[in-house]
């Protein structure tokens, strides 16, 4: 259970972890989708030779009101697509209700090792919260050689 200012705190460290590392983005907010929903979306670039855009990280999440204090994270995407490798690594955690009926599990992970060209559409995942998102991204930004593709168990 987050309260505002938890959630607040949340998205500040997130946005400080990117700026340490170079990250260009405009300042992260936490906005209201209704009553009872907040959330954030936002893309950084990180720098590097191959100019502006070339990788991303793209956070978002959304909590809704659970109880009279507090939030829980309903619904989240963070993705890393680094285009001069040519490849992308998510992590994924929305529509429950279909992955559940169709693969029978609530999160999933995407990973391609050619950018455009998956082997699998999903990948079998665990939940993961923004900072160890954030963490796996920055691990593997601009390092040679695969993602690891290989290693994750293909959904269907």
């Amino acid at each position: 259970m987050a309260t505002l200012r938890d959630l607040r705190r949340h998205l500040g460290t997130l946005a400080a972890t990117l700026w340490n590392h170079g990250a260009a983005f405009p300042v992260p907010a936490l906005d209201s989708y209704g009553p009872d929903e907040v959330g954030f979306a936002f893309t950084a670039e990180l720098p590097g030779v191959d100019g502006p855009g070339s990788t991303t990280i793209a956070m978002a999440e959304i909590w809704e009101r659970d109880g009279a204090r507090g939030f829980r994270r309903r619904e989240y995407a963070y993705d890393l697509v680094e285009r001069s490798l040519g490849r992308r690594r998510a992590f994924h955690g929305h529509d429950p209700e279909w992955f559940a009926r169709e693969f029978g599990v609530l999160v999933h992970e995407h990973c391609e090792g050619r950018l455009g060209a998956p082997a699998c559409p999903h990948y079998y995942g665990l939940p993961v919260d923004a900072c160890e998102a954030l963490h796996a991204f920055l691990v593997a930004w601009g390092q040679p050689g695969p993602l690891g593709c290989d290693r994750l168990r293909c959904l269907g």
